[in-house]
């Protein structure tokens, strides 16, 4: 069951959950219909920021991205042609920051699915072309080159320890993502910004300081917004792409 009202909106088993609603046709078609679906997990006032579920079947398009966003592709094939020339391949489990001012085409060739955040700032002036190379990043629950992050500062029981690997962070700090690894323990949890999750690995425990209990498993999708204050308890060592803004 998707919990949308929760004090986390999140949903569980997103690369395959089929109770979406139709959001139209793809506007700037360029050939065939590809035709959009998806839930949707929060929108912030004015529609920023905007995290959820996204399904588009095949087809060819225009875009233009006016704010950072972030995509974790579970299914499907494409491939996006910015402007300058780049070419960005998409199978699945392909982690893609798209700066906000991309433009470009995307052509899907195999219906393809994400999960995804927009932030809620969109680039001052100049910024619209950086940067030149769109941060992609394959397979990311397979990457063994992480980064120690060093212990959760605020530990209960055990000693969690963190490690991770940055894909971007956007211009004065507009937008950071990336992989993110946490071993078992339990500790007090304070979201200092609004942070899109999506879990590839592992088991963990979220109780707001409300009470409510969030259970998180593989390949369950959340948003935490800003000040959201509880406990986490890692059982089994997580490992999440996410954003945060």
């Amino acid at each position: 069951m998707a919990e949308l009202d929760s004090s986390a909106p999140h949903l569980a088993n997103a690369s395959t959950r089929s109770d979406v609603v139709s959001w139209g046709v793809q506007p700037d078609a360029i050939a065939g219909i590809s035709h959009s679906s998806g839930r949707l997990l929060y929108k912030g006032p004015d529609s920023q920021p905007e995290a959820g579920l996204w399904i588009c079947t095949p087809g060819r398009w225009r875009l233009a991205i006016p704010r950072d966003e972030l995509c974790y592709f579970v299914a499907g094939r494409a491939d996006y042609r910015r402007d300058n020339g780049e070419r960005i391949e998409i199978t699945p489990a392909t982690l893609v920051l798209f700066p906000g001012g991309w433009s470009g085409e995307c052509t899907v060739h195999e219906t393809m699915r994400n999960t995804y955040m927009l932030t809620a700032g969109a680039p001052a002036p100049g910024e619209e072309s950086a940067p030149l190379a769109t941060p992609a990043l394959r397979d990311p629950l397979s990457q063994t080159n992480l980064v120690d992050w060093g212990p959760i500062p605020t530990m209960l029981e055990g000693a969690s320890h963190t490690s991770g690997k940055l894909l971007h962070k956007g211009p004065g700090g507009r937008s950071e993502s990336g992989i993110w690894r946490c071993t078992p323990g339990k500790w007090a949890c304070h979201v200092t910004r609004d942070e899109y999750c999506h879990f590839l690995s592992g088991r963990s425990t979220y109780v707001h300081e409300s009470g409510e209990v969030i259970e998180i498993a593989p390949d369950t999708v959340a948003f935490f917004p800003q000040d959201w204050r509880g406990v986490c308890t890692v059982h089994e060592t997580v490992t999440k792409v996410y954003m945060i803004r």
